[in-house]
């Protein structure tokens, strides 16, 4: 017996220590489920808006409404409207994803049972038994990692959701945030990159082809996997059947299609891509990049698709044949700025001839560069228009040298010919471009003016107090186009346009309005206007650059196209430089010529009145084509009076008739005196008004401007292919 009880008493502490052990075990699994849940507790991320916050690709319309571009950071995505989804795209992506999603308090026990299930069965294919709602809460609030804690956060931020908001809301936000695949997010954003169509023109097969890719968006995504993708889809249509959202003859029957998804193009800026770089520069530094590139902007702008691709292939067809682009050399460039000169809207910017980066190098609004004779009528002939001189107002073209009193340099101008005409009218001057007659009439006007002028006509390149070395623009050279640093072709458009728009300077705009997600208005611009010359000035500029374009001798004829419109040439007097910027009465443009590097292009005597012309008369010509004829406004106040081009005053009786010009003048400000060059019927002398010893700060030596180096360089015949001669 008590051999008996001894072996009892053996048994019985066993059993108590298995049941120890299993208790001990439960402690301890309990233990470290509590753990596991308090941490996951411990570590949700604040839930005081269970909102998901995504990103939403910005939007850039053009100056017509339409859709230019889109900004995104690494998630493209457009955010719609659940009312606005096809229902068929909404029953595909339950069947596909949740068919229960209706019924459960955002987890799903049978889901995750049979995804457990699966998974110790198969461990080739990984079932994650996750909710719709469950999904949504991995997207927008937790980890991608695979962890039971964050298993266990899913579920505790899913049964929040549940609480906060309603099916149909967790349903929307679900639908805009999932990936498919080709960086869409958000099944509006999925129809534009598989099928080039909003979301709810989806068909059938075409949403169950969507809602298919949600598992493997890479790999069903891929049109290298094509027949992979169909049988995807066609499970999907199967499942489809097998909820009753169709019925199984409408899967067959959609199974039967083709899947035509189109090629992956990411949306990227073929053309405009300068214009978009310099929205872009306006953008980021006004708003954080996030907000620019993800945080759906709606952004207005004033670019113009069509003068953009004009004045694109205006350069394409004119400097490729003679000067074929080679990437990773040294290439001839170019820079184009279109601008309505009536609202300054730009139509349409080129920075270089290619574009190859984004925010890069853009010479239309960040090069500075010589202008040559395209500064004269800002620097010298408006000037001298609005102190009362005229069309008419005769200069003697002949040689004069000024010395500088304090440095003792020499300024000795001359003209690109290397000859000299005698006496000429303004207008004279400003067709041929005459060196001479600028300087000698800049030497009337007074330096200050004529840089007082500039700036006011919107130069911003120019410099007043003296830089560290000493260079300033105060000086003789300002006359010719040489400066400290150059001038932007931006800036060349607007001074052109303020001419054009009869003396009214109107700020350069590219943003209309800006707009956040909810339609806010973070910034919107109107016209800016501003007079800055008397309309009689501006009349008086424009006929005489009329004229350039028109009458022989002009040097910029290349460019005439057929309708009312003025311009300038400029070259610089070492080949670097070719400009031409002129005008219609609506539309201005400024094109620019050169290397980068500021090589010489003497070799092809590049002068602003060939290439440059040829640009600007190709794109000229098709932006204004759909455009009715339009003619510059003569203000009434500008006359018709008979003048001796010798002397600029009333013809006497002595004067030759061919010496008897109509000219135009300002009324009232006409020159009242009779010709004293044919005073007694002989040809008399004209007053020497020019002192060689003319005070005046120096400069005459800055880079493109006239010096003893270019007066050998200005002796080259220097004739054009239109042979059309152009002044430095």
């Amino acid at each position: 017996m008590g051999k008996r009880r001894r072996r009892t008493r053996k048994g019985v502490r066993a059993l108590d220590i298995l049941i120890y052990v299993f208790l001990g075990l439960v402690l301890i699994g309990a233990g470290f489920a509590a753990a596991v849940v308090v941490s996951a507790v411990r570590d949700l991320p604040a839930l005081a808006n269970l909102e998901p916050e995504a990103s939403e690709i910005s939007i850039l319309y053009d100056r017509n409404g339409d859709v230019w571009t889109e900004l995104r950071s690494s998630e493209y995505r457009i955010p719609v409207s659940i009312n606005d989804m096809p229902q068929h795209l909404i029953d595909a992506i339950l069947a596909a994803e949740d068919h229960r999603f209706y019924s459960h308090p955002g987890f799903d026990l049978r889901a995750i049972l049979r995804a457990l299930y699966q998974n110790i069965i198969d461990d080739q294919t990984l079932q994650g038994g996750s909710t719709i709602t469950q999904q949504l809460a991995k997207i927008a609030f937790l980890e991608q990692d695979r962890t039971l804690k964050r298993k266990v956060q899913d579920v505790i931020v899913s049964v929040l959701m549940e609480r906060k908001y309603t099916k149909k809301e967790i349903l929307e936000m679900y639908m805009n945030q999932i990936h498919f695949g080709r960086g869409a997010h958000g099944v509006e954003a999925a129809a534009r990159a598989y099928f080039a169509k909003p979301v709810h023109e989806i068909t059938v097969d075409e949403a169950a082809f969507l809602a298919g890719t949600i598992r493997a968006p890479s790999y069903y995504g891929d049109k290298s996997n094509l027949e992979q993708s169909i049988n995807r889809r066609n499970t999907v249509l199967n499942q489809m059947a097998e909820y009753e959202f169709i019925s199984y003859d409408e899967a067959e029957m959609y199974k039967s299609k083709p899947l035509n998804i189109i090629d992956y193009e990411p949306m990227v800026v073929t053309e405009g891509g300068y214009f978009l770089d310099y929205v872009l520069q306006q953008l980021l530094s006004r708003y954080p990049a996030d907000l620019v590139y993800g945080g759906g902007l709606r952004v207005y702008t004033t670019y113009s698709p069509a003068a953009q691709r004009t004045a694109e292939t205006a350069v394409k067809e004119v400097l490729d044949p003679v000067f074929p682009y080679k990437s990773g050399e040294e290439n001839i460039e170019a820079a184009v700025v279109v601008m309505d000169v009536k609202t300054g809207h730009l139509l349409a910017i080129v920075g270089g001839r290619r574009h190859e980066s984004m925010l890069g190098w853009n010479r239309a609004v960040d090069a500075k560069r010589q202008p040559g004779s395209a500064f004269k009528p800002i620097s010298v002939y408006i000037p001298a228009l609005e102190q009362g001189m005229g069309p008419y107002t005769v200069i003697d073209d002949s040689p004069v040298t000024w010395v500088d009193q304090t440095t003792g340099e020499r300024f000795s101008p001359r003209n690109y010919s290397g000859t000299f005409q005698g006496l000429v009218t303004m207008r004279t001057g400003v067709r041929e471009s005459l060196n001479v007659v600028a300087c000698k009439v800049q030497d009337i006007v007074g330096l200050s003016t004529s840089l007082e002028m500039s700036e006011k006509l919107g130069i911003t390149t120019l410099v007043k107090p003296p830089v560290s070395d000493g260079r300033t623009d105060l000086t003789r050279s300002l006359a010719l186009g040489g400066l400290t640093y150059g001038v932007k072709p931006i800036d060349m458009a607007v001074a052109f346009a303020t001419v054009a728009n009869r003396g009214i300077q109107v700020e350069p705009l590219s943003i209309l309005k800006v707009e956040d997600k909810n339609g806010n208005v973070l910034e919107e611009h109107t016209i800016n206007r501003q007079i800055v010359i008397s309309e009689e000035s501006a009349y008086l500029m424009t006929s005489m650059l009329q004229d350039v374009l028109t009458v022989a001798g002009g040097t910029g004829q290349a460019a005439y196209f057929g309708r009312p419109a003025a311009g300038k040439t400029g070259t610089t007097s070492d080949w670097k430089d070719a400009w031409f910027v002129g005008y219609t009465p609506s539309t201005v443009g400024a094109v620019w010529m050169g290397y980068d590097q500021e090589k010489t292009m003497a070799q092809w005597r590049v002068t602003g009145g060939t290439y440059p012309a040829r640009i600007w008369n190709r794109m000229m010509s098709a932006i204004t084509a759909d455009m009715p004829v339009e003619h510059f406004t003569r203000p009434d106040t500008i006359v018709e009076i008979e003048v001796c081009k010798k002397s600029g005053l009333l013809p006497s009786p002595y004067c030759p008739a061919e010496d008897v010009v109509t000219e135009l003048g300002v009324k009232g400000k006409t020159p009242m005196s009779t010709c004293d060059y044919h005073a007694d019927g002989t040809p008399g002398g004209w007053p020497d008004t020019f002192s060689d010893d003319a005070p005046g700060p120096g400069g005459a030596l800055e880079p493109g401007n006239a010096s003893p180096l270019d007066d050998a360089l200005q002796d080259e015949p220097g004739v054009d292919p239109e042979g059309t001669h152009e002044g430095h």
